[in-house]
């Protein structure tokens, strides 16, 4: 492969709000710095307003056309105009890799455009990566009724299989197994590399004094206050009904505590009702990238109840990260693949724990804030962008060098990437949450 390699990464793309939209953005940036050619990015999910979402300079952003598709076959119409897409984007820059963010359904689309681009002699490097959803919605609450059957299939004909955590490993094993037993699982698992999200180097930047007391003037927050806050999709699986009984108890035994919950989603307006009645509670929504680092910076203590729920599970938790990454602790609930977004179990809460106990919990982190700050600090520096990007690099060499172009490359036993305490879980230990039917 040449020594100045070109990616097209097909994702989703802010304004979609999620930690691989985003690590998209990163991981081109990073790719692009680390190789000195130009990147690309297929998207389908419109154009953000906030001036934090643009790619920048050396990555070029493609979002899909209208095009005109066959009146009597609808079906799966937007599937193929992505493929067009990323087909022609392929075509037009000679690229070398196609890298995917979730294999439904975009291991099935990279698959089309790669045979046909193998037509021309043009066949790109595939690296599919196991992600979110992917692992519930997608494969383990579909094993009985077929549907999850072909992306085993899907994911097998790429040169490199990554998955965001261990635990999202483990869990897409499981699922092979189910499938197709033993032998399907064992082959997959010779064949599943890790790499890990990382962060940019924004991300570590810590804003200035003056920036955080205009943040909280603008916000209506006092300026003294010990901030407590949370940031991600305002929905049901983020436990935000905890954050708000905690802040409810805090409200007299801590009076010194402020809340904040900050993000987009379908909670936003119920939210909003509950902070008029907490008076310690405080809802920002729509919050701007800007904003999102001050309140992180501003805040003593990043909480995130995080909770299972039909479809989904957290397979690793960046939005933790970005506070770590400001050296600000976080307590996180111990579900999925979350631990391995954190330094050790003094960051982690059992789920179901009640409002109480994490409000003794946030009281003990402040107790040593000086010591978990530091140690959250070191962790997420682990976590970079240009690390997440040389993986990908690393990856995509090793398998335009491999002798056996019809299998996925197999994972090195040895192969020590960014080693977390996680790591020493074997690959296929048991998995606490049962493969659902």
């Amino acid at each position: 492969m040449t020594k100045h390699p070109r990616f097209v990464t097909l994702s989703k793309y802010p304004p979609y709000r999620s930690g691989h939209a985003k690590q998209a953005l990163w991981n081109n940036t990073a790719l692009a710095a680390l190789t000195g050619a130009e990147q690309h990015q297929v998207t389908y999910c419109g154009v953000s307003s906030d001036p934090a979402d643009d790619a920048g300079a050396g990555v070029q952003v493609h979002h899909v056309k209208e095009v005109r598709g066959n009146r009597r076959v609808p079906d799966g119409h937007l599937l193929r105009a992505v493929a067009a897409e990323l087909f022609t984007v392929a075509l037009a820059n000679d690229i070398d890799v196609i890298n995917t963010y979730y294999i439904d359904p975009h291991a099935t689309v990279a698959n089309r455009v790669a045979d046909a681009l193998g037509l021309l002699g043009r066949r790109p490097i595939i690296i599919h990566s196991i992600e979110g959803s992917d692992v519930l919605e997608s494969v383990c609450e579909h094993l009985a009724d077929g549907s999850a059957g072909p992306l085993f299939g899907d994911v097998m004909r790429a040169d490199v299989l990554c998955t965001v955590s261990h635990y999202t490993a483990r869990r897409f094993l499981a699922g092979a197994e189910v499938v197709g037993g033993a032998r399907l699982a064992d082959t997959l698992a010779e064949s599943i590399v890790l790499r890990y999200p990382g962060l940019p180097p924004a991300a570590f930047d810590q804003p200035a004094t003056g920036q955080l007391r205009e943040f909280r003037l603008r916000s209506g927050l006092r300026q003294d206050s010990v901030l407590i806050s949370t940031l991600g999709r305002l929905e049901e699986e983020k436990g935000l009904d905890t954050l708000v009984a905690t802040a409810e108890l805090a409200a007299t035994a801590r009076p010194e505590f402020e809340f904040v919950i900050a993000g987009t989603g379908s909670l936003g307006d119920q939210l909003v009702e509950r902070a008029r009645t907490v008076k310690n509670l405080t809802v920002l929504r729509n919050i701007s990238s800007h904003d999102a680092q001050c309140l992180r910076a501003a805040s003593e203590v990043g909480v995130f109840p995080t909770r299972v729920i039909p479809g989904f599970i957290e397979t690793f938790c960046v939005a933790a990260l970005e506070y770590e990454a400001l050296g600000v602790p976080v307590l996180a609930s111990a579900i999925g693949g979350v631990p391995e977004a954190t330094p050790d179990d003094r960051f982690l809460v059992a789920p179901g724990t009640a409002p109480d106990e994490w409000l003794a919990r946030i009281g003990d982190v402040l107790a040593n804030r000086a010591e978990r700050s530091a140690v959250a600090a070191a962790y997420a520096g682990k976590f970079t962008s240009a690390r997440s990007a040389q993986r990908l690099i690393d990856l995509a060499n090793l398998a335009a060098d491999r002798l056996n172009r019809q299998a996925p490359l197999k994972a090195d036993p040895v192969d020590d990437y960014l080693a977390t305490w996680p790591a020493r879980l074997p690959l296929l230990a048991e998995v606490p949450e049962p493969v659902q039917m």
